[in-house]
């Protein structure tokens, strides 16, 4: 008996409804999504867990096919084989961090078993049939009108000939399908399965119509509630999960670096908020101690609140989880702050990230993110800090139509306006099924990349256990930043990171800006020129060096992302943070001090007082972390500098003031007993809120790999 499945396709030939056929024999199903370790953590694997939730619920025969319990993180090629080499299909859910490894697992299967089916989806699968905004609004494309990018698809199963089938874009129906085609025919006839490519018996390239999206996700199940992990958990014991937790899917915008917008379908779909609050509570009954949310917009939707509200519940019914990191609304709204206070309240929050990217007006044209409104993020990030709320500000360098002088005035305008916790500077990364990967996008700007291992910050070097790197493709030069132009925004970037919001100068920093009236520009300029004119600075010259001979390692392909140091924690650190570490573990702090008074005493006009300056050179040193501090600090100054400071911190004024000021520092609250462990806990742990002054906590351990 066959069961006939209707379907609504997007495209002019829809397809004609679907039998499904009871198998004549039992389906063996393996699926593969390998994961990182992060910091001895791992992901459960939700995007297979979703496939095998899904199928298990709407298959006809769903008792006649068997799912192996799924590969989630690295290991040998041969052991992963061996796991699967029974089974009769494979799905990879596929992207930047395990594509190569995956190819590896796919390739040695089909040469032991060439009947079996092979199956890529995931983001990293290219589809040439995306369509992005350009294509909608008519923008004339450059060149030949999107051929080379519909070729992307065909060149992926040429390459990969032992890859069957291609999914794109969403995948729990699409599976469900080629399922059911396994029990027809084994997969033979592939043309009634739609969001699927693959070369057919005369190695013909074909590229199915697409299947719209599901706009009613109460019919995914969830694979946390379904009891889909519940052997894999069994199976190890030992084994510290973490979870990626999916409350809507979609995205509005179409920002062209990214590929999760851009899509004409790309509107905001919700599940169900009982099944929402049923996996809050399985998250804490199961001791999960970290949650990525995979929303693309947190806060974007008012039920965000409840979301917020079932996580702060249920951390104070069961102490778990202890941290969630969330990717905020792009234009936060009042109902986005709310929710972003409820879960700072309850001690979730990881940091609130201000998604700007870009100062530049022609750089947000030119990557479709001209709907930001800065007036917005200005006022949002000055209520969020006087209620005591951290935040980060993302940052990608090098976007198209920027320069160095248009980062620098990025960088000092975010400060000006508020921003004093973290910048967190990214590299831009081509993804494949984004609009900046289009071949005629990345001529129209001139875009030069370099394939580069891919590497987790705070991470460990040289973890791939077959000796498969993962890569990715930096953008290292545009028509508007040349390859020098980017080791020196590289450089610029780093070297803001180390003096402002690592702390060490961030104090005389701001008075020079409040009390003086010095642009944030011109202060970082002087950091970035001086010591390439004056002998006097030998420390901060050492530093500029490391920087740009590290951005120039990065660019020409013979550095990875971040800073190995065997030495310290032997992981791998921004460069900005390793620097932090060598000035403090070498006793180079004092000497740095000078030099950075010597720089700033020039930025002084000819007459003005400089006791202030020096008051706060002063408490800035003192207030500098360090381990072995065994005693409190009491320090005198004659100026009100640390009330200006925490003033301009929460977005306030205060007049500077000339009368005595004793505090006593707080130095044996928190208190390292050898450097591995101040590497760790104040510099690692205590990036993300730029935490390395006294007096400034940082409540989370931190896990390698996350920002």
């Amino acid at each position: 008996m066959a069961i006939m499945i209707p379907l609504k396709i997007i495209g002019e030939n829809p397809y004609e409804p679907r039998p499904a056929k009871k198998p004549n024999r039992k389906i063996r199903i393996g699926l593969v999504q390998l994961n990182s370790s992060f910091s001895d953590q791992c992901y459960l694997p939700l995007s297979v867990g979703t496939l095998q939730a899904y199928a298990q619920k709407h298959l006809a025969y769903a008792d006649d096919y068997e799912f192996f319990m799924p590969i989630y993180t690295f290991m040998p090629i041969d052991q992963a084989v061996k796991i699967l080499i029974e089974a009769d299909i494979v799905g990879f859910s596929v992207y930047v961090w395990n594509f190569e490894n995956s190819l590896a697992i796919a390739r040695e299967l089909k040469r032991l078993k060439p009947n079996i089916i092979i199956v890529f989806g995931g983001p990293h699968v290219p589809d040439g049939k995306k369509q992005f905004r350009r294509v909608k609004t008519g923008d004339q494309p450059t060149q030949d009108p999107g051929q080379e990018k519909i070729s992307i698809t065909e060149i992926f199963h040429r390459r990969y000939p032992f890859i069957n089938i291609a999914c794109h874009g969403e995948g729990e129906r699409i599976f469900k399908m080629i399922l059911e085609q396994m029990a027809l025919d084994n997969c033979e006839d592939l043309s009634n399965i739609p969001s699927i490519s693959f070369l057919d018996s005369s190695s013909n390239f074909i590229h199915n119509n697409k299947l719209e999206r599901m706009r009613d996700l109460t019919q995914v199940p969830s694979p946390y509630l379904t009891h889909v992990f519940d052997p894999l958990i069994r199976a190890n014991p030992k084994q510290k999960w973490i979870a990626m937790w999916e409350t809507n899917r979609g995205c509005p915008y179409q920002c062209t670096y990214c590929d999760w917008g851009g899509a004409t379908e790309d509107r905001i779909s919700s599940f169900s908020m009982d099944s929402i609050r049923q996996e809050a509570l399985w998250f804490g009954e199961h001791k999960i101690p970290y949650i990525f949310l995979a929303d693309a917009n947190f806060g974007i939707l008012k039920q965000d609140i409840e979301v917020a509200r079932y996580l702060a519940e249920v951390k104070e019914s069961t102490g778990y989880p202890e941290g969630v990191s969330v990717q905020n609304a792009k234009n936060p709204k009042p109902h986005t702050l709310e929710a972003i206070k409820i879960l700072e309240e309850a001690g979730l929050s990881k940091a609130t990230v201000m998604s700007i990217q870009s100062k530049n007006p022609q750089t947000l044209r030119a990557v479709r993110r001209e709907n930001m409104r800065p007036e917005e993020y200005q006022e949002n990030q000055k209520r969020l800090r006087a209620q005591g709320i951290y935040t980060m500000t993302d940052y990608i360098i090098p976007m198209p139509m920027e320069t160095y002088d248009s980062v620098l005035d990025g960088i000092s305008k975010i400060i000006s306006e508020g921003q004093h916790d973290r910048i967190q500077f990214n590299n831009l990364s081509i993804l494949p099924n984004a609009e900046m990967g289009d071949p005629e996008y990345q001529r129209k700007y001139r875009i030069e990349t370099v394939r580069t291992p891919t590497t987790n910050i705070h991470g460990k070097k040289n973890t791939t256990i077959n000796g498969i790197e993962e890569y990715q493709e930096l953008v290292i030069a545009t028509s508007t930043m040349s390859r020098e132009d980017w080791v020196k925004t590289r450089s610029l970037c780093y070297m803001v990171g180390l003096i402002y919001f690592n702390k060490l100068f961030q104090i005389p920093i701001i008075i020079l800006h409040e009390v003086y009236g010095i642009t944030y520009r011109r202060i970082f300029e002087m950091f970035m020129e001086h010591p390439r004119q004056s002998s006097q600075s030998p420390v901060f010259t050492e530093i500029l060096d490391f920087f740009e001979e590290f951005s120039r390692g990065i660019q020409n392909g013979t550095q990875e992302e971040f800073f190995h140091s065997k030495k310290y924690l032997d992981i791998l650190w921004p460069p900005d943070e390793y620097a932090f570490i060598k000035v403090c573990r070498e006793n180079k702090l004092e000497k740095l001090y000078a030099e950075a008074r010597t720089m700033m005493i020039l930025l002084v006009e000819p007459g003005q007082f400089t006791g202030p300056l020096f008051d706060a050179l002063k408490l800035n040193r003192s207030l500098i972390k360090l381990p072995f501090q065994g005693n409190d600090m009491r320090i005198s100054l004659s100026y009100n500098i640390w009330e200006i400071y925490r003033y301009t911190l929460i977005g306030q004024t205060e007049q500077l003031k000339f009368e005595d000021h004793s505090y006593t520092i707080d130095r044996t609250t928190e208190i390292w007993k050898s450097w591995d462990e101040w590497y760790q806990k104040m510099v690692w742990w205590g990036n993300r809120r730029g935490a390395y002054l006294y007096g400034n906590k940082n409540p989370h351990e931190e896990i390698a790999g996350h920002h």
